[in-house]
């Protein structure tokens, strides 16, 4: 796998994660993951007392076609400093994604979200009973730049999850009407149909930023990543 690391180090490791692999497998005979990555490169943490040995070292995730910047852990103790980190919204992510629409200033959107049916995540309207598997959403996004193609206004967001739920941007931007371009499953009808045209065969969705307090050493420690050669040739064609 052409995986490119940003930093390494005894505790930790931040790396570029290109689209089309999981972060750990979702099914007993998934290979090529993150995890199979991480510890074929470091086996000896595979004999470390992980709580999931399907899951070592890892401390968030990304979907399998969304590409950008994850920090792995290498110990035990690592993974739990970092995972409250997260859990007490101490550590600060942005994405990078296109959207079908014009979104004209910055907002937050708070929304529960759940399961729904084959697997997908749905956004709950307050008026519900509460459910262990409703769990709170919030998102903030910013406006970058705004494109037109077509007739059709696009628009390229920084996105900033303040909670970490699955499919949580993709679900909360079709939610107010701005579907990501490229995506598969929470999508409307012109949305696939201008990825369709333009080609796109994932998300458009690209973790960008990423920031959190190393913890062993104390130290802000920030990172970046650019959009790769697929999401950036859409840019360019739509300029």
């Amino acid at each position: 796998m052409n995986i490119k690391i940003l930093h390494a180090d005894d505790n930790l490791i931040v790396l570029d994660k290109p689209a089309g692999i999981l972060v750990h497998p979702t099914m007993a005979n998934e290979k090529n993951t993150l995890v199979d990555w991480l510890t074929e490169k470091y086996p000896e943490i595979k004999k470390l007392d992980w709580p999931d040995k399907t899951r070592v070292g890892v401390v968030h995730r990304l979907d399998k076609n969304t590409s950008g910047l994850v920090v792995m852990a290498k110990t035990p103790e690592v993974l739990a400093k970092l995972q409250e980190q997260f859990q007490k919204r101490g550590v600060r992510k942005t994405y990078l994604a296109l959207v079908l629409g014009k979104v004209e200033k910055k907002g937050k959107i708070e929304a529960d979200i759940t399961r729904g049916d084959a697997g997908l995540q749905k956004v709950i309207e307050n008026n519900y009973s509460f459910s262990p598997k409703t769990h709170p959403a919030v998102t903030g996004y910013q406006p970058i730049k705004h494109y037109c193609y077509k007739n059709n206004d696009l628009t390229l967001l920084e996105v900033a999850p303040k909670t970490g739920r699955m499919h949580q941007i993709r679900v909360h931007l079709k939610y107010i009407g701005f579907p990501i371009v490229g995506d598969p499953l929470y999508n409307i009808k012109s949305s696939r149909n201008l990825s369709k045209e333009l080609g796109v065969n994932r998300q458009f969705l690209h973790a960008s930023k990423l920031e959190f307090i190393h913890p062993q050493t104390n130290k802000k420690l920030s990172f970046g990543s650019t959009l790769p050669d697929d999401l950036q040739s859409i840019l360019n064609k739509i300029k």
